[in-house]
Order: C-alpha cells, then structure tokens, then sequence
C-alpha cells in the first residue's frame, strides 16, 4: 500500500521564524523526517522486509521522537521566559502533537502498520508541522524577540 498523496517537506520552503534556534530545530526535524520518509517509502515498494529494514524504521522514530522532545521543551521554556499570553495554548499544542508521535511510535512497534505510519509521517505530521510554525511558533518567535529575546541566542 502507497499514501496517495506524499507532502515532504523542504527546508528551503519552510517558513523562518524569528529566532535561530527555532529555525535550526525544525529544519533539523525536517531532514530526519525525510530520512523517514525514505525508509518508509523503500518499505512501501516490497513485499517482504528484513529485520534490518524494521530495526532502521523503529531507529529513525526514536531518533525523531528524542529530538522533538527537547524543541518542545525549549520552545516552552522561552515562552515562559518571555512572558508569551499565548502560552497554554501552544504547550497544549505540543503536549498534543507529541502524545500523536508516542501513540503512532507505539502502532509502529506493535503492529508493523506501515499505511498508518507513512499516513503520519506523509500526511497528518507535515500538515501539522506547516500550520504549527505558520502559526504558533511565528507568532511565540515575534513576541520573544520584541519583548528582548536575542534572536541569535543558542538554546
């Protein structure tokens, strides 16, 4: 089974957000899901697959999920250093996003289910990851760097 319609996306169409460290984490997540994405897809075209193929797709999860902790938590700690109104909402955001990731992490492990894993990492992810920076991490971005947030601080 193939995902009809693949969204991936690219570094160099994302948005930048004002802040450096934001930018780099999220590129960073973008390239690591599009090495998923290419596991997925080699996945996809067999009909047979080794545990080497599984083991590098469980890998690559875990990877993304180690990452998308801490840019979670760093983004929840500026806006809280910076006093961002919005805050609630966009922590609930990624407490949301992160337990989808655990919930298809865990499908993945159990089950083997490839079309629910590449409709997420092919579909609901890139949709969420696009509206989320457009959004939520634009607006936490412009707010810290006009409240006084150094937008060349590593985090």
């Amino acid at each position: 089974m193939t995902t009809k319609t693949k969204t991936i996306l690219q570094v160099e169409t994302t948005p930048h957000v004002d802040i450096d460290f934001m930018n780099d984490t999220h590129f960073e997540e973008i390239e690591m899901v599009k090495g998923l994405g290419k596991l997925i897809s080699s996945y996809q075209e067999k009909d047979t697959h080794t545990d080497n193929e599984i083991k590098q797709i469980s890998q690559a999860l875990k990877t993304w999920l180690e990452h998308t902790i801490p840019h979670f938590e760093r983004e929840n700690k500026l806006m809280q250093e910076t006093g961002f109104p919005a805050f609630g909402v966009h922590s609930q955001e990624h407490e949301r996003a992160l337990n989808s990731m655990k919930t298809i992490i865990q499908a993945w492990e159990q089950n083997k289910d490839i079309a629910l894993l590449a409709d997420y990492v092919f579909s609901l992810w890139p949709n969420w990851f696009n509206d989320h920076v457009n959004s939520m991490d634009m607006m936490t971005a412009k707010f810290a760097v006009m409240n006084g947030f150094d937008p060349h601080t590593s985090k």
